[in-house]
């Protein structure tokens, strides 16, 4: 019986890049046994992984995407934590998709709704909002999302939050299979896009479960400080629990984003090298960091992304390299 070999070392004796079979093995597509934040795998099913192209064992994936039809990445922003850049991470890597030709929805799932005021609409002037939407659904069970999509500046649509959407905790907690909502809302719209990105709330409750139901990706911002690792320990739990019970077991995380860096101190530089270590062996870590910068709030007042704002600028290189790392996970 094969022995099984941690991934870093299954990776070098196959010339594969780890992060690769690291995503395969976080989605089930690489059979493997996580003992402590390490993976562990046998040669003989790296081997099966490589030479079926990354196909599962056997085939669960839905009818459509069998046939070859048109379905788009939904990716969620999401740590139970505040400051540490969902929106901005948002907003900006929707800009970038779209500058890399992709058709983009944003759908701002925070009742605060800075995604929508970042993007330059006010929130009590929207007739119709994520919120209206859901509660229409719970009426009458029929999605229409649609009527609550904007167009924006930055060349993607959105989808807009107002304060309202807190009302939904109390009504989705009662609503039959009410953890399903933004996912029977957003099924019409997968053939319009390719990619829609979901800014999420800094705690985990109803509102956090619909958007991880409803992804089939998660995207974990991490702010460079020892004391929010806790919070990506806690997320990562909650996307295990997501697959384990069933309600999405095909969810996986895109990467941990490192963000709010200062490469400028020894304190900042120590934890981008501890991050990696505490959470590379698990799930992917981006190559790319998000440094501090104040141009990140001043673009948001000017309502742009920071692509917009200062083009050439260490943040706008930064997230188009997060845009690429996106679509080059799915390649």
């Amino acid at each position: 019986m094969e022995e099984p070999i941690p991934l870093r070392d299954a990776a070098n004796l196959f010339g594969v890049k780890v992060d690769r079979l690291r995503r395969a093995a976080w989605d089930g597509r690489l059979a493997g046994r996580l003992v402590g934040n390490q993976w562990l795998v046998v040669p003989s099913e790296v081997e099966r992984f490589l030479r079926e192209s990354g196909r599962r064992r056997t085939q669960t994936e839905p009818a459509t995407r069998r046939e070859g039809a048109h379905m788009a990445r939904i990716i969620a922003v999401a740590v139970p934590k505040g400051g540490t850049g969902k929106t901005t991470t948002t907003l900006n890597l929707g800009a970038a998709l779209v500058e890399q030709g992709q058709r983009v929805l944003l759908v701002d799932f925070d009742p605060q709704g800075s995604l929508t005021l970042a993007l330059g609409l006010r929130p009590d002037e929207q007739e119709h909002t994520i919120h209206s939407a859901m509660k229409y659904y719970l009426s009458t069970f029929e999605p229409q999302l649609e009527l609550a999509i904007r167009p924006t500046s930055i060349g993607a649509d959105l989808v807009p939050a107002t304060i309202r959407l807190n009302l939904a905790n109390a009504e989705l907690t009662v609503a039959p299979q009410g953890e399903l909502v933004l996912k029977k809302l957003l099924a019409p719209l997968l053939s319009r896009y390719d990619v829609i990105l979901i800014d999420t709330l800094p705690y985990l409750g109803i509102l956090v479960e619909n958007a991880l139901v409803a992804a089939h990706e998660v995207i974990v911002p991490l702010e460079a400080e020892y004391l929010a690792t806790e919070s990506v320990s806690l997320m990562l739990q909650q996307v295990q629990f997501m697959r384990k019970s069933g309600l999405n077991p095909d969810l996986k995380v895109s990467g941990i984003l490192l963000t709010h860096v200062d490469t400028r101190t020894v304190l900042n530089r120590q934890f981008a090298e501890f991050a990696r270590k505490e959470f590379g062996a698990q799930v992917p870590v981006f190559t790319t960091v998000i440094k501090r910068s104040v141009r990140f709030p001043e673009s948001q007042a000017c309502h742009q992304s920071i692509l917009q704002y200062d083009t050439q600028g260490d943040g706008a290189r930064a997230y188009r390299a997060v845009a690429q790392e996106v679509l080059d996970a799915a390649a």
